[in-house]
């Protein structure tokens, strides 16, 4: 649930500016489902002075991996005004411990035109340090509203208590020539605490956990995401993006501040674990790179067989600018592989495709283990069953429980993963596989909506939903 602090009547602009990296005061402890109505400190300045930043409502909240942040003001502003005349601002104070262990700054800023968001950290005596471009989600519903999306542990959040305010200026002509100052609340600061997971109790996976029973039965006929929404995926939240072959989206940790780095390799796959990775990243203050390719296993079989020659060959070269680009990274001391388990290679001489295909991984990973400490492979997810879309649609309008009523077979809906045996056939120390069938299935089936999340937005592809619920578990499984 949301906390946040809102006006019922604007006061609070007053000249001169104020400085707005001055330290927190006393924070006011809130419940997460009430609003804060914070009061005038003081009376309105003569004549009334207001700018389009005065604050009428602020909400920040976490939502699964992300915080959610929903900045409502008394006028219309663009981004492209911030900045532009000294003391026009919009910015969030973040204070993470109790006491403050580390504080930052978020701000509204313009990026090639649009609005976006930058972040600085906070030096102990309060004073900014150097901003950088913080990697966010950015809409503009309406223009006197800011809503916005990002990872807490790029905004220097960690796992527990932290404290809030929001603050603006704005200079310039007209009434507030002499400068209009807001901040919400008006003292002090709002409480809030990070989890790991900001979802409803027993939500996905958590609802098959195998050490402690967990039961919701609010989840018992819901769908999240919807089914209108299945195909939607989260904002990739990458605060850095190489163009060449191996693309790299970093996310995570911010640059110089991370415990560790890792990466995150394969196909498609790869692209709907990383919302479990950004729950491992936050536990870990790790920062991570997800180098994806569509359809492309990481192997180093010669030929992988994609739809076209040109995008095999393709494959092969991103296969080997990977290896080129984790030489050029050696702070990147994990890897984290999966793929689709119906990948195909073509055949060496005198051998069949399945021996090729094995022999491709055992090499992958082996080269891997000359560049990095650990490799840890996901086992693939069980598959859906064909048009199992149309049978939870079906459960819905007949109120059934979509998990049950839609289910499957285990033995049809896990397929082989070369991959994953492969790896465990190597007994390397080194080498971990992390299977996570048992959030999907248990003996007997296997579930298309587990604790009211929808497993896969098609047959074999994870919701960023569901599986950012299985960040606790490969978390837990890194541990053991």
């Amino acid at each position: 649930m949301p906390t946040a602090v809102s006006r019922v009547r604007l006061a609070r602009w007053a000249a001169p500016l104020i400085v707005l990296a001055l330290g927190v005061g006393i924070a006011v402890a809130q419940a997460p489902d009430r609003a804060v109505r914070a009061s005038a400190a003081q009376p309105e300045p003569a004549g009334g002075a207001r700018g389009p930043l005065e604050l009428t409502k602020v909400t920040l909240s976490q939502r699964d991996v992300r915080m959610v942040l929903r900045v409502e003001t008394s006028g219309r502003w663009s981004a492209r005004e911030l900045g532009v005349l000294p003391g026009r601002e919009l910015c969030v104070r973040l204070v993470h411990g109790a006491p403050a262990v580390t504080g930052g700054r978020i701000c509204v800023t313009s990026r090639s035109g649009r609005t976006a968001l930058s972040y600085a950290p906070l030096a102990a005596d309060g004073s900014t340090r150097v901003p950088r471009r913080l990697a966010a989600g950015v809409r503009r519903p309406l223009p006197n509203v800011l809503e916005a999306t990002f990872l807490p542990v790029a905004a220097g959040l960690s796992v527990g208590a932290f404290t809030w305010s929001a603050s603006s200026s704005w200079g310039g002509p007209g009434p507030c020539v002499r400068g209009c100052a807001d901040r919400l609340p008006d003292e002090g600061a709002i409480t809030g605490r990070v989890k790991l997971l900001g979802v409803a109790r027993c939500f996905g996976a958590a609802s098959r956990n195998p050490t402690r029973t967990c039961r919701n039965d609010d989840l018992h006929a819901s769908v999240q995401p919807t089914l209108r929404r299945a195909s939607e995926t989260l904002h990739p939240f990458c605060d850095d993006r190489d163009r060449a072959l191996v693309t790299a989206c970093w996310f995570g940790a911010p640059p110089g501040e991370e415990a560790g780095q890792f990466a995150l390799v394969g196909d498609s796959h790869v692209g709907a674990l990383k919302a479990a990775l950004e729950v491992v990243s936050l536990a870990k203050r790790w920062r991570g790179a997800s180098i994806q390719r569509a359809a492309c296993p990481a192997t180093q079989a010669s030929y992988p067989i994609l739809p076209t020659p040109a995008r095999s060959l393709q494959c092969a070269q991103w296969n080997d600018r990977v290896l080129r680009w984790l030489a050029d990274h050696p702070d990147v001391r994990t890897v984290f592989l999966s793929t689709h388990g119906t990948a195909e290679v073509r055949a060496q001489q005198g051998g069949s495709r399945e021996q090729t295909r094995a022999d491709g991984y055992r090499q992958e990973i082996q080269a891997l283990l000359g560049l990095v400490r650990d490799v840890v492979v996901i086992r693939g997810t069980p598959a859906e069953a064909p048009g199992h879309l149309r049978c939870i649609a079906r459960a819905l309008q007949t109120g059934r429980a979509p998990g049950t009523a839609c289910a499957q077979p285990r033995e049809q809906a896990l397929r082989p993963d070369p991959l994953a045996q492969t790896a465990a056939a190597l007994r390397s120390p080194r080498v971990r596989v992390i299977d996570l069938t048992r959030q999907v299935c248990d003996a007997r089936r296997c579930y298309p909506v587990v604790g009211g999340a929808l497993v896969h937005r098609n047959r074999t592809h994870l919701t960023p939903a569901f599986s950012a619920t299985l960040g606790p578990y490969i978390l837990r499984a890194l541990k053991g």
